[in-house]
């Protein structure tokens, strides 16, 4: 008996023969898709930058020496990108990653001067990587705080961790034979390289030929994705909680082994190195994620990615730039990278768009759009109509549930929070703490991280989360000294440092509503090209020899108490009436919200971030200047230590007076609430890394309080939603 031949062709068998013709126009389609600048854009801006910089620089770009050197020294950067690839593409943002790096470094480093085998030592510090990214998902997922505020906090309690691991110190001694990990050679190329191939290509594997692959860009693929809450993932069957997991352990074991192999090409353990890995390896993910795969997160772009942003860095380098140009590459790489992805072909013509633009502005039409945005501000504005009297027993009720509402722990946790704490440190450490000079000092050193924090209300209630707020503080201190050291007078160079901070604000919004980039990745880019405006202004040294009389803002003192926290309270006050009493305030609220429904009723969503972020730069430029003023002192240094005590504060102001909602005398109450923690902890004698391990706890607690808060109360289920609805009778 004969057999017949099974079509194995789907195609073929439902279509019949296909011609050749249109295989070869699938071939040309794929091919011209293939090379599109939009899917390999790295690759050419790869052989644009080896162009320029060998006609530049040839003598010192072209040589072996620095494409050995460069190969070798980016390897750990592209080694804990390609981790870094699995719980981002399973939605999770994760800004504890140079934080993870330089714990692994300094912990293999503790475990070998302590004698521990290597063998030993080496899996140890992995495991601690695996124990940091089960701690973020529990933060993430069980917490339910948001993934990107959950790893900026984690981040602060693993540098409070690397300080108590090292001593603060570097940790050298190590053994002989430990280098032979990052220094060996084996074909001229040395280990980490083939190590970074050996991770990536499973990565690899995994993402693109496994089911698990499969499950985790279902989960990072949807809208609710962040933090681990994709329901259509799991409507689909994918146990998402699980997923985010395993994405966040094997970030945490690959970032440790970055930091392990990190020490043995430095061999010395270096608590200072990780950070630094934060913005090249985010920037290497989000540009490779506009490489070869349309969009999509993936292993060989993200390796493509890394190195031609450090062909970029190391070509400056060469030519002689100055120091802080890796960190103006980075973050200007940063903001292409994902604004590129985000990027879309327009659906009209750029004819059409103009006809629209030039219809859409004349008189008639602004006319007809301000009458009905005005008539729509004007219903949701009206208060519904009373039904009725309500009697006087009704009234009695209210009141007394609204007097225990008001002094309800959930309502006002931090008083209860600051009175427990000054009780603890009043009997631990009462000949310090208990001094009046304590308590004007601790008023007035923190009246700048609260002016701060209540400038960075007004974006976050927009729905705006500003990490470049630190570095915002950072440019206004250098900024006015440097004017100020070039005899510009002092109240132009405080109206000019003022307006820096405002551009600063209108660049964020750019970059957040035009270029559609999310605002967590925005701000953090930006804050790296803050900084490397900081150390272009200053030099990256102090400024001193400010004038005299300009001390006098900082330091002078009305009834006992530094002007600071007049301007401090001067600055809640106006932003509190502005956000609970005007309309602009509602439309704050509404926007920050939800942006859809308040441009439903008329709200210009994109109007209020501008107006938001100006405002916020503003007041972090006002705080920086009159740091310096204290000081004396242009240092640029001192901004990014203002981003987690600033966040945290607004974060645990936003559980304070208004039930759940971002206010302004919550957040003085929290700033101060977290400086009394840390002053009683230091007045106590503890650690100088207490203050990281103090604000990264107070973060997490705030936001995982805020987020417990929206839980509802009881998961009775109602017996009558079990039921199928019944037809109305007819």
């Amino acid at each position: 008996m004969q057999t017949s031949e099974i079509t194995t062709d789907p195609a073929r068998a439902a279509a019949g023969t296909v011609p050749d013709a249109v295989h070869e126009v699938h071939w040309s389609v794929g091919l011209r898709r293939a090379v599109a600048f939009r899917n390999v854009s790295a690759l050419y801006l790869l052989a644009f930058m080896v162009a320029v910089f060998a006609l530049w620089v040839p003598d010192t770009f072209l040589t072996s020496g620095t494409w050995r050197s460069l190969l070798s020294d980016q390897a750990i950067t592209c080694l804990v990108a390609v981790g870094l690839v699995v719980p981002t593409a399973a939605g999770v943002i994760d800004l504890a990653i140079g934080a993870e790096v330089g714990l692994g470094a300094v912990l293999v480093a503790r475990l070998l001067v302590g004698h521990v085998p290597l063998p030993v030592a080496v899996v140890l510090s992995l495991l601690a990587g695996a124990a940091v990214g089960g701690f973020s998902w529990l933060m993430i997922t069980r917490a339910r705080i948001p993934s990107f505020i959950a790893t900026l906090a984690i981040a602060s309690l693993l540098a409070a961790a690397t300080a108590w691991v090292s001593d603060s110190q570097q940790i050298v001694d190590l053994p002989a034979g430990f280098a032979e990990l990052g220094t060996g050679q084996l074909f001229g190329i040395t280990y980490p390289v083939y190590v970074m191939l050996a991770v990536a290509g499973l990565l690899w594997y995994v993402l693109e030929r496994t089911p698990a692959g499969r499950r985790v860009y279902a989960t990072g693929g949807n809208a609710g994705a962040m933090g681990g809450n994709s329901e259509a993932a799991a409507l689909a069957g994918v146990r998402v909680s699980r997923i985010v997991l395993s994405a966040l352990v094997t970030s945490g074991v690959v970032a440790a082994l970055g930091g392990l192999l990190l020490t043995s090409q430095l061999s010395t353990g270096d608590p200072t190195v990780g950070p630094g890995y934060l913005l090249p390896v985010i920037a290497a993910v989000f540009l490779g994620s506009t490489q070869f795969r349309g969009g999509r997160f993936n292993i060989w772009g993200t390796v493509v990615a890394a190195y031609t942003l450090a062909v970029g860095v190391k070509g400056l380098q060469l030519a002689g730039l100055p120091v802080w140009i890796p960190d103006l590459f980075n973050g200007a790489a940063l903001l292409a990278a994902v604004g590129l992805a985000a990027w879309r072909p327009p659906t009209v013509t750029r004819r059409e768009a103009l006809r629209r633009l030039v219809r859409n502005n004349t008189t008639t039409a602004r006319a007809g759009r301000r009458a009905r945005r005005s008539a729509l501000l004007a219903r949701a504005a009206t208060p519904t109509a009373a039904a009725g009297t309500v009697p006087d027993a009704v009234h009695e009720v209210h009141w007394s549930v609204g007097l225990r509402r008001a002094v309800a722990f959930r309502n006002v946790s931090a008083l209860y929070l600051l009175a427990f704490m000054v009780t603890v440190f009043a009997l631990w450490v009462p000949d310090t703490f208990l001094t009046s000079g304590t308590w004007r000092s601790l008023l007035s050193d923190q009246a700048i991280t609260c002016l701060v924090a209540v400038g960075l209300v007004v974006p976050t209630a927009a729905g705006v989360i500003d990490l470049a707020i630190g570095a915002e503080v950072g440019l206004g201190a250098v900024l006015v000294a440097r004017l100020l050291v070039g005899h510009v007078p002092l109240p132009v160079a405080v109206v000019l440092s003022l307006l820096a901070g405002a551009a600063v604000g209108g660049f964020s919004w750019l970059m957040i509503t035009r270029a559609r980039i999310p605002s967590f990745i925005a701000t953090l880019a930006i804050a790296s090209l803050l900084a490397a405006a900081t150390a272009w202004v200053s030099d990256s040294q102090q400024i001193v020899d400010l004038p005299a009389g300009f001390a006098e803002l900082g330091t002078g003192q009305l009834f006992g108490i530094t002007y600071p926290v007049y301007v401090m309270l001067a600055v809640a006050g106006l932003l509190w009436y502005v956000l609970e009493h005007t309309p602009a305030g509602r439309r704050i609220h509404a926007t920050g919200g939800n942006p859809q429904a308040a441009a439903l009723v008329g709200v210009r969503p994109s109007r209020i971030v501008l107006s938001a972020l100006v405002t916020s730069g503003v007041v972090a430029a006002l705080g920086g200047l009159l740091l310096t003023s204290q000081l004396s002192t242009g240092d640029p240094t001192v901004g990014p230590g203002y981003l987690l005590p600033v966040i945290a504060a607004v974060f645990l102001g936003s559980t304070q007076f208004r039930g759940g909602r971002f206010n302004i005398w919550g957040t003085v109450v929290a700033a101060y609430t977290l400086a009394v923690g840390v002053k009683g902890l230091q007045l106590a004698g503890l650690p100088v890394w207490i203050p990281d391990l103090f604000n990264g706890a107070a973060l997490l607690a705030a936001v995982g309080l805020a987020a417990w808060r929206r839980t509802p109360g009881t998961r009775t289920i109602d017996p009558g939603r079990s039921k199928r609805p019944q037809p109305a009778a007819r």
